[in-house]
């Protein structure tokens, strides 16, 4: 699955402030666009607080060297 867009990842999460350096925030996109195909967009706009309290974990744990 090819990375979707930023500006795509801000809709389906409702905010434009999603913390992450350039390389975090590129693979905040795959990974975005994996659970849009595999759950579809409904389902990421539905789960978009947890998604979004799991990327902050993620960042502030530097879990993406």
């Amino acid at each position: 699955m090819a990375a979707i867009p930023l500006e795509k990842v801000f809709a389906y999460l409702g905010t434009r402030t999603i913390s992450g350096s350039e390389k975090e925030l590129r693979i905040l996109c795959i990974r975005i666009g994996e659970l849009v195909e595999l759950n579809g967009g409904k389902w990421v706009k539905e789960n978009r607080q947890k998604l979004l309290e799991e990327w902050e974990f993620i960042v502030n744990q530097g879990i993406i060297p």
